[in-house]
Order: structure tokens, then C-alpha cells, then sequence
């Protein structure tokens, strides 16, 4: 079992903080982004697009992106994590 050593530090709110203007917000959580897009809204920051990792598998197909912010806490796949790769590529 491995422990967060992160929850309660305000990590996740810097991230939100410092992402750029209509970034993309890969959340930790598979299918529960509440939190995050309540933190997002609690922030002002209700230009962050809240995705769930899976987002990575093809969600950024055929789009420009002002930034892709991955979670601290996320846990991406093998897969996911060369697809944030090509994502990035569509960051402009």
C-alpha cells in the first residue's frame, strides 16, 4: 500500500494556479473529477478543461491545446503516458 505524502500540501492547487489558460486538467481519479472541478471552480480557474486520465487515450485527437497539466497524484498507463507524448505536440 503506498501512502500520499502529498494529500493536504496544496500541490494539486499550485498545479491549477500555474496552468496556462484553457489548459487541460488530467485529474488523478478515473471517474470521479468532482473534486477537482470544484477545486478548479473554487480557484476561478473555470477555464481548466477537468478530464479523467482515459483523456489521454484520445481525447486530444484532432485538437490545439494551450496546455496539458497532469495531476501529481495520477497514475497513468504505459499507453497514456506515450500518447501525453503526442499530446504535447499539439500544445501551442
Amino acid at each position: 500500500m503506498m501512502i500520499d505524502t502529498d494529500r493536504g500540501t496544496g500541490r494539486t492547487t499550485k498545479q491549477m494556479k500555474d496552468a496556462p489558460i484553457g489548459a487541460i486538467y488530467v485529474s488523478c481519479h478515473a471517474s470521479a473529477t468532482n473534486y477537482d472541478r470544484c477545486l478548479a471552480h473554487k480557484l476561478k480557474r473555470t477555464d481548466l478543461k477537468v478530464v479523467e486520465p482515459s483523456w489521454l487515450d484520445h481525447g486530444w485527437y484532432g485538437k490545439i491545446l494551450t496546455g496539458i497539466v497532469i495531476d501529481h497524484a495520477a497514475h497513468l498507463t504505459e499507453r497514456q503516458q506515450d500518447s501525453l507524448l503526442v499530446a504535447l505536440t499539439r500544445v501551442r
